[in-house]
């Protein structure tokens, strides 16, 4: 289960939040608040990104959306999040009473907007919203939304958790309490389930081992990758396996692995597609 946070300045109040013991926790993510409107940064987004970072616990940032160009908040928001490592997604916070007179079309219109902008900076957006903007008054279009590729992060308090209710087919990300509780942070937090790993590494290359494979020296093992282009992959450590590429058909290309190496001997085997990062698939063990 993937569990985050969200925090603004609010929970900056009491002093400031030790994320070392979040992260020790069981939290897995941060959402912080970054900006709103135009002109307006978060007094403590600064301090609560760098801090963050710092101990280790990836980072999303949000943006509180208010009436007026999209083009300047957007802006805002980039300039405000440049200098810091942003591995989940950049929000766009959707709650604003003054945005209702928009009406569904145009409030929807204005937050793919800010979507697609944040998208082509580099980013992955996210629409954040309450369960009755999206489903139950329906301030906001969530099939338009959904049809965009942007995911769904959906505000919806009850008695119901994470450990007894599942909310995938609704959102991508479930915030289910704003009165959670997170040693090194002292009062309420808001509280949140993720149903991707939107911090997981990205890549063009598909493989058809996701577990780790033990076999004796001597022993051969078959993996299949595919790729539009034949991507580059390497084993870690030397003189535990030799890795022999078979064929290409297709996207598909076939590789052997022949286990060399004595017993307890391990090794990660990594893709890259063309311009990518080695990635680490498995880990292959000698027996």
């Amino acid at each position: 289960m993937i569990k985050g946070i969200d925090i603004a300045h609010y929970q900056n109040d009491a002093g400031p939040i030790n994320f070392g013991r979040v992260k020790a926790a069981g939290i897995t993510f941060a959402m912080i608040k970054a900006t709103e409107g135009v002109s307006y940064i978060d007094p403590c987004f600064k301090s609560n990104a760098a801090a963050a970072i710092a101990a280790g616990l990836p980072i999303g940032v949000y943006h509180f959306l208010r009436a007026g160009s999209v083009a300047d908040q957007v802006r805002d928001c980039l300039a405000a999040i440049k200098p810091y490592r942003i591995t989940w997604p950049v929000a766009v916070d959707v709650e604003h009473t003054e945005l209702m007179a928009l009406g569904e079309d145009k409030l929807t219109d204005m937050v793919l907007d800010f979507c697609a902008r944040i998208k082509a900076a580099g980013y992955q957006p996210m629409v954040y919203s309450n369960r009755d903007w999206y489903y139950g008054s329906k301030r906001l279009d969530v099939d338009r939304i959904r049809a965009a590729g942007i995911p769904i992060w959906m505000a919806w308090y009850s008695s119901a958790a994470p450990e007894n209710t599942d909310r995938s087919s609704l959102c991508d990300m479930w915030q289910y309490a704003s009165d959670g509780r997170v040693d090194g942070i002292t009062g309420n937090v808001d509280c949140n389930v993720s149903y991707r790993d939107f911090g997981a590494p990205q890549t063009a290359v598909k493989i058809d081992t996701t577990m780790d494979v033990e076999k004796p020296a001597g022993s051969v093992y078959t993996f299949r990758t595919n790729c539009n282009q034949q991507p580059t992959v390497t084993v870690g450590t030397p003189g535990v396996v030799t890795l022999i590429h078979c064929r290409r058909e297709m996207d598909a290309d076939y590789y052997h692995i022949v286990f060399t190496g004595k017993p307890g001997d391990a090794a990660g085997i990594y893709t890259a597609a063309p311009g990518e990062q080695p990635l680490k698939r498995f880990v292959a063990k000698i027996k």
